[in-house]
């Protein structure tokens, strides 16, 4: 018995430290930003105005944009991509599950749409009344307190509704509504229904890719002078 508990000791305690390796690392990045946007960093008691492009984000913050606002993210762990368009409110979470990184965006409320590649943690969007998870494709969410709306522009998103934890899978050009009643929905996607993407202003290469630049905001607390670091990268 006193091997068992030093074990489960030492176990716990390599789970608090990687729990804390995470909150202090940074898990994404501000690739652009505009319109109004907030930034509540996860040792802040409240928001700070202008989430601003190359400010790196780490475990427990949080984004919240107005009507205009909006929001791109960048994952540096697996080049996965998070929009965040206006009216939106949303907590980035990260935990280490069985030695992987694992993120869930916690929606409050809002619009996303979720470029997710392959990789081997899991990637979640909770909602009030539901939760996706996939493993590598492109998705939108909607959430309001009428329920949430999951637009699968590609692969296979698993949807599950909290109330009543029915689960649908939902593929390419489907749609799936959760409802505050338990039910959810899956229909074939009306390209009416898909939200407008702000960033589609980009330039393209020759291959038709879209070029992304990726400005990393790195600040000298000593002197409070600031230098960027420019990535470009194609999706």
């Amino acid at each position: 018995m006193k091997y068992f508990s030093k074990l489960s000791l030492f176990t716990s305690l390599l789970v608090l430290l990687s729990f804390n390796a995470i909150a202090q690392e940074p898990i994404g990045v501000i690739a652009k930003s505009s319109g109004t946007t907030f930034h509540k960093k996860f040792n802040a008691d409240d928001y700070a105005p202008n989430a601003l492009m190359g400010t790196q984000l780490k475990n427990n913050d949080w984004i919240k944009t107005g009507e205009d606002g909006f929001v791109a993210i960048f994952f540096l762990d697996d080049k996965s991509q998070l929009k965040v368009k206006g009216n939106s409110e949303m907590e980035i979470l990260a935990a280490v599950e069985r030695g992987k990184i694992s993120k869930t965006i916690s929606l409050d409320y809002g619009t996303v749409k979720a470029s997710v590649s392959k990789q081997k943690g899991e990637f979640r969007i909770a909602t009030p009344t539901s939760v996706a998870s996939v493993k590598g494709t492109e998705w939108w969410v909607e959430s309001d307190e009428n329920g949430d709306i999951f637009i699968v522009v590609e692969g296979v998103v698993e949807v599950e509704n909290l109330i009543s934890g029915t689960v649908q899978n939902v593929g390419e050009d489907e749609t799936a509504t959760s409802n505050p009643d338990g039910t959810v929905d899956v229909e074939e996607t009306e390209d009416a229904d898909i939200p407008e993407d702000p960033d589609d202003e980009d330039e393209t290469d020759e291959t038709g890719s879209t070029i992304h630049e990726l400005r990393i905001r790195m600040v000298n607390e000593e002197n409070n002078s600031e230098k960027f670091i420019i990535i470009e990268y194609a999706e």
